[in-house]
Parts: C-alpha cells; sequence; structure tokens
C-alpha cells in the first residue's frame, strides 16, 4: 500500500508526498526497531531478577553450609597450635580439647563451595545476563578460590598423617557418647586420651605433629578463609543490585 503510493508520487512528480513518505517509512522502521530493543530489554531485565534470585537462594544456603568450617577450622587450628606449644615447651598436658585438635590435626576435608546457578550461567555462557561489571567480577573471584582451595586441599590429603593410627600407645581412643563442651551431647565421639610425656619423647611423633599443624593452619587461613571472604564480597555485591541489606558481621568481613 505504502509502496504503491510512494510510487504514483514518483509519477506525479509530487516530491514533497515522497518525501513525506520516506519519512513516514523511516520513522516507522526505527520505531519498530525501537519497539523491539525494550521488548528484548525488558526480557533481559526480567532474566537478570531471575537470575539474582536463584544466586541469592544459592549463596545464603552455600553460607549456612560453610558456616561450620568458617567457625570451626580457626579454633581447631588455634587448639591445634597452643598444643604444639605445650609439648615443645617441655611442660604441661594435654587436655580433652587440645588432645582431639591433635587426634583431628590430619581431617583437612574440602568445604562446600558449590553455585549451580553460576554454574548454568557460564555453561550456557550467559554470564552476560548480569549486567554488573563488580558482580561478574566477584563471582568469578570465588569460583577461582573455591577451586585452587580444593586443589590445595587435596594436595595437602595426600602428605597428612593420621596420628591416632600410627601411634596408638601415645593417643587412646575411647569411643562413645561426645562430651557436652562438642555442643552434641547426643552424639558418638573418639573421646581421645593423649600421653603428653610419651609424645615429648618420640621424636617420629613430633616431626609429623608440627607437620600435621602447619598443614592444617594453611589449609585454615590460606585455603577455606580466602573463598569464604570471596563468598561474602559476592553476597554484599549481590545483594547491593537486588536492594537488599544483610548483617554480615561474623561472615568473615
Amino acid at each position: 500500500m505504502l509502496l504503491r503510493r510512494i510510487t504514483e508520487h514518483v509519477k506525479a512528480q509530487n516530491w514533497f508526498a515522497v518525501g513525506l513518505d520516506f519519512v513516514i517509512v523511516v520513522v516507522g522502521v526505527y520505531v519498530g526497531l525501537q519497539a523491539q530493543q525494550w521488548a528484548i530489554e525488558r526480557e533481559r531485565r526480567a532474566s537478570e531478577q531471575r537470575y539474582f534470585s536463584r544466586l541469592h537462594g544459592d549463596i545464603e544456603k552455600l553460607l549456612d553450609l560453610r558456616a561450620h568450617y568458617d567457625n570451626s577450622r580457626p579454633r581447631f587450628a588455634a587448639q591445634l597450635e597452643q598444643a604444639v606449644a605445650i609439648l615443645y615447651s617441655g611442660k604441661g598436658d594435654i587436655g580433652p580439647e587440645l588432645c582431639a585438635a591433635i587426634a583431628a590435626s590430619a581431617y583437612t576435608t574440602n568445604p562446600p563451595a558449590n553455585l549451580p546457578t553460576a554454574v548454568e550461567l557460564l555453561s550456557a555462557g550467559r554470564l552476560d545476563v548480569l549486567r554488573s561489571e563488580a558482580l561478574r567480577a566477584s563471582l568469578l573471584e570465588f569460583l577461582q578460590e573455591a577451586a585452587r582451595t580444593e586443589v590445595l586441599i587435596n594436595a595437602q590429603s595426600a602428605t597428612n598423617k593420621g596420628l591416632t593410627g600410627a601411634f596408638p600407645n601415645l593417643i587412646r581412643i575411647h569411643y562413645g557418647a561426645a562430651p557436652e563442651s562438642l555442643g552434641a551431647p547426643d552424639s558418638t565421639w573418639i573421646n581421645p586420651e593423649c600421653n603428653a610425656d610419651g609424645m615429648r619423647e618420640n621424636a617420629a611423633f613430633m616431626n609429623q605433629l608440627g607437620e600435621n599443624a602447619y598443614i592444617y593452619n594453611v589449609y585454615t587461613h590460606r585455603g577455606i578463609a580466602p573463598a569464604s571472604r570471596a563468598l561474602n564480597r559476592l553476597h554484599v555485591e549481590l545483594d547491593a543490585e537486588m536492594g537488599f541489606a544483610h548483617d554480615t558481621e561474623g561472615q568473615g568481613e
């Protein structure tokens, strides 16, 4: 219809009408493209919000799962350092908590680090749906720290030595109910008993304990802690994008 009208105007050499028709065509095309762009942008924003919601749920779940590691590992590492100091000092006994730290000094397990929504975004090549460059950087930083931590802990696991099995005369296990001090009185525990004097006299034990203590310190402060701090930064960055405000005290910030 419009093309036929333009043709008629050209034949009639009505150049004003031709120009007007041309303007109508251009404006129509522009408005159509703009409307399409607006629709694409609306869908992108809606998609971003859906990913925000899912990612936020993943992060809060992961923070809960890692809380035990974030709280217990630094305390355990400090107890292990204290136990080593007492043994090296040549005097003093090893109480139940410090003995438990020695008995479990080889247990460097990987903390949970899975964010399913982040994995989906990366595998689908849709990371750019998150428009904030700072948010994308925080997300990648956490994933990189988590991967680095996993490699570190796997390497450590190959060198850690279980002391209870290697030195049964120095650490006696009394399997039974866990003490209330562990916070789970209805559960079972190994309830180790340490022979401090015997430990001091056994050079092989002291060497392995020192190595375990060093590895556990690295595991805690260079492995778990950096990844947890990166997760907290990601949480704060996502909250800012969503307009949320959370109390991050105690979350490693």
